[in-house]
């Protein structure tokens, strides 16, 4: 009986985990250069949302730098051709290389990004899943480094007598 349970939860496991890659691999990218008016739209998108609140608002001021300075060099070359089609292969390559680095930077700091851990807790054997959102993690970071600080600034008083 055992068994069976354990086979049936180790395939559902599986069935879940190819969802979840599944998922991961069809996600839309959030910058695909193909015309000029396009890239106008999606940069000032991708700005917006690298503010508090949006979606990539963890990303770190250097990530952020290089986004703002990648996302100016495919406006100098999406401006002078308006459109993939027109570019020599040099220029087409640039502007693949920087619309993926944005993208990397984008994808790894996206708060809706799942991030799971397979780990035993501590005084078990049996290792458990568990998943959270990169925005939930960051959030949960931000707490902790906030409640240190507030606890290294308070006067500790001792009790006692």
């Amino acid at each position: 009986m055992q068994t069976r349970l354990s086979l049936i939860l180790a395939v559902l496991l599986l069935q879940v985990g190819v969802v979840c890659f599944a998922a991961n691999e069809t996600a839309e990218k959030p910058l695909v250069a193909r015309t000029f008016e396009a890239f106008k739209q999606d940069s000032a998108r991708i700005r917006k949302q690298m503010q508090p609140g949006g979606v990539y608002e963890h990303a770190s001021a250097n990530e952020q730098e290089r986004v703002e300075a990648q996302l100016g060099a495919m406006y100098k070359l999406l401006e002078a051709h308006s459109s993939q089609a027109e570019m020599s292969e040099t220029d087409k390559v640039a502007l693949l290389n920087a619309q993926e680095e944005i993208n990397g930077i984008l994808q790894h700091n996206d708060n809706n990004r799942l991030v799971c851990e397979h780990v035993a807790p501590v005084g078990s054997h049996r290792p458990v899943t568990t998943c959270q959102t990169y925005g939930e993690m960051m959030v949960r970071q931000q707490n902790s480094q906030k409640y240190l600080q507030d606890r290294a600034r308070t006067p500790q008083t001792k009790s006692g007598g």
